[in-house]
């Protein structure tokens, strides 16, 4: 009962996944400031989101998404209008939970948000919370307690919420055996394809149709603006790269800071608990408190040779129970007042008198103890240096930002200076369109509005440095433009008259597949090269998902063989023959019965939590600023 884990394991399963938000840099814009547009994206009762949340948002998820797939990603994939609607989305979503916790006045207690946060592997040490493990990882992301602690009160509050809506869906034991049934469905499958490729050759197309497709499709042809551009970097990474930190430093700082390195005095125990509500009726204390004098009086008797032994029998902390209410290893802040001060006065080996918390009734043995302690320099001796040379780094990239933003500025019809001062290679990029799909760091919202202003496209200025995540700074000047055009019909004649060919040739094999099918359902004789039979399902494999739409739509009890076909996404037309088909008998113990129906009610809590959602939606009124959307992020 008393381990956070233990007693917390749906907010933690939450938090954890969440925490993730809450570490996140607040890079080089803390020492700038605000740089460009302050208009609002979205408005959420009476707040507001800016721009500033919107790009943190949206870089984290760009980041997650390239962490995802190792790096290996097209920029362009993380940077569509698509997923910038969604990040702003979910921002949104983020706040109606906020207006709704607020207003239903929903609150997270002290001891609640203490046994989350110590159940945070990122703040123990040796398995076990420590405060100053704690301070350090949040000096480390530039955040303070009052500020963290904040943040995570908040994300509790919401997986509140949403694990209250999620936990609402019930899928019935029925549709969760049609459903596995469905998935497990066989059928044996032979194709035969009438291939629009070999049809194509057979059509012509005109001019007219050219000039009238061109004309119907005109945007298509559209080329966004686009520049070339030199640029400069200036990367906080590279500062702390440059500092050397000596031991003479790390002792000095190792002995004005002990208090970080100190390993609080620890305690294990036993305890058996006797359940009782904190506003237990005088009856029910009395008949608890009998019981749990017997019981003391029983370990005390052997002198608590047996108490693993009774603590089995007896204890009714589920957690703690069948292991003879072992709790092992904790801090004095760990656990709630009365039993910390109940351990923490007992000797080695010693028995406590009865204790009540607000869980009940408790009877104590203290098992071992692990004296407070200073750890060893050259066991922090790493995390000293490393912390010196952020520090260090981070004051003189602090300075270094304010004078490189000052020098492209003051200095604004070239980047050399900047880079003479600095040291810093002038890089030079590709064409870089202004729909903001180019490599990093022109994959930055800002840089690009920046890069794309009149007075860096006419005058050729300097851009203003900008912070592009990750600690670095970018200033770019334009070398050469080119502004938005559309192709001429000459210079996509090719490409259209191929894509009107195709289309024409799909719709001959489509015509010829059907007629062809026609007679094979009349049990009509037809030349067609069905390969050999494969057994299918409804999951992914190798059969054109529009074929194996087509295909399972056809009824399981249609008299075989049966016949079908429809278009590819390849614009052959395909033919099939069903030879067998297998519906699995399933038993009602079936242990696969149980993830489809806990899938299903995945479903089913992702839909309630959307319903939810868009009634706070009507609640809480929500515009959305999508002009500023655009500007902010293309």
């Amino acid at each position: 009962m008393f381990d956070a884990i233990r007693s917390n394991r749906r907010i933690v399963q939450g938090i954890l996944g969440l925490i993730v938000v809450t570490f996140a840099f607040f890079g080089v814009e803390s020492y700038l400031g605000s740089i460009g547009n302050d208009s609002s994206l979205a408005t959420v009762g009476d707040t507001k989101i800016g721009p500033a949340e919107f790009e943190n948002a949206l870089r984290r998820q760009q980041d997650q998404i390239r962490a995802q797939f190792g790096g290996d990603i097209d920029i362009a994939q993380l940077n569509t209008p698509e997923i910038r609607r969604a990040v702003l989305d979910g921002l949104v979503n983020q706040r109606l939970l906020a207006l709704y916790a607020t207003d239903s006045r929903l609150a997270v207690s002290p001891e609640q948000l203490r046994q989350v946060i110590g159940s945070i592997d990122e703040f123990k040490q040796d398995g076990q919370f420590s405060q100053s493990r704690y301070e350090q990882v949040l000096r480390a992301q530039n955040l303070s307690v009052p500020q963290f602690e904040a943040q995570l009160r908040r994300d509790v509050a919401f997986q509140q919420l949403t694990t209250a809506v999620g936990n609402s869906a019930i899928a019935a034991r029925k549709s969760a055996h049609r459903l596995l049934a469905l998935q497990l469905e066989e059928r044996t499958v032979a194709t035969a394809r009438v291939s629009a490729e070999e049809l194509a050759g057979e059509v012509t197309v005109s001019d007219d149709e050219v000039q009238t497709y061109y004309q119907a499709n005109r945007d298509r042809f559209r080329l966004p603006a686009r520049v070339k551009a030199d640029y400069l970097v200036l990367d906080r990474e590279k500062f702390i790269e440059s500092i050397k930190v000596d031991d003479a430093q790390i002792e000095a700082w190792y002995q004005a800071h002990q208090d970080r390195y100190r390993r609080e005095e620890e305690r294990s125990a036993r305890h058996i608990l006797i359940e009782l509500g904190a506003d237990a009726p005088a009856d029910e204390v009395a008949e608890a408190t009998a019981r749990a004098e017997k019981i003391l009086a029983e370990v005390r008797a052997n002198g608590g040779e047996k108490f693993a032994e009774v603590a089995a029998r007896e204890s009714e902390d589920p957690g703690s129970a069948s292991n003879g209410g072992d709790l092992g290893f904790f801090t004095r802040d760990a656990m709630v007042a009365p039993f910390s001060e109940a351990v923490f006065a007992l000797e080695e080996g010693g028995i406590s008198d009865i204790v009540r918390s607000d869980f009940g009734l408790h009877v104590i043995q203290l098992t071992g103890i692990r004296p407070e302690q200073v750890r060893p320099l050259d066991e922090v001796r790493d995390t000293i240096q490393t912390e010196l040379r952020q520090d260090q780094a981070a004051r003189e990239f602090a300075h270094a930002a304010e004078t490189f933003s000052n020098v492209v500025y003051e200095q604004p019809d070239s980047l050399g200076p900047a880079a003479e001062q600095f040291g810093l290679t002038l890089k030079s990029s590709d064409w870089v369109s202004r729909d903001g799909a180019g490599q990093p760091p022109f994959d930055n919202a800002r840089l690009m509005a920046a890069l794309f202003k009149s007075d860096s496209l006419e005058r050729k200025l300097n851009t203003e440095a900008v912070d592009v995540g990750n600690g670095q700074l970018v200033s770019a000047r334009v070398t050469t433009y080119e502004p938005e055009r559309t192709e001429a019909v000459e210079e996509v004649r090719e490409e259209i008259v191929g894509e009107l060919k195709l289309e024409a040739a799909s719709k001959a094999a489509e015509k010829r597949g059907r007629e062809l099918l026609a007679k094979l359902r009349a049990g009509e004789a037809v030349e067609v090269d069905f390969g050999e039979a494969a057994k299918v399902t409804r999951g992914p494999g190798d059969l054109d998902p529009l074929i194996q739409r087509e295909l399972f739509s056809m009824p399981a009890s249609t008299e075989l063989p049966a016949y079908g076909g429809a278009v590819g996404s390849d614009k052959d037309f395909v033919l099939f023959r069903v030879e067998s088909t297998n519906v699995p008998e399933i038993a009602d113990d079936d242990p696969r019965l149980v993830a489809v129906r806990n899938q299903y009610e995945r479903i089913l809590a992702e839909r309630d939590l959307q319903a939810f959602l868009a009634e706070l939606r009507r609640k809480y009124k929500v515009e959305i600023n999508l002009a500023a959307l655009q500007s902010v992020a293309s």
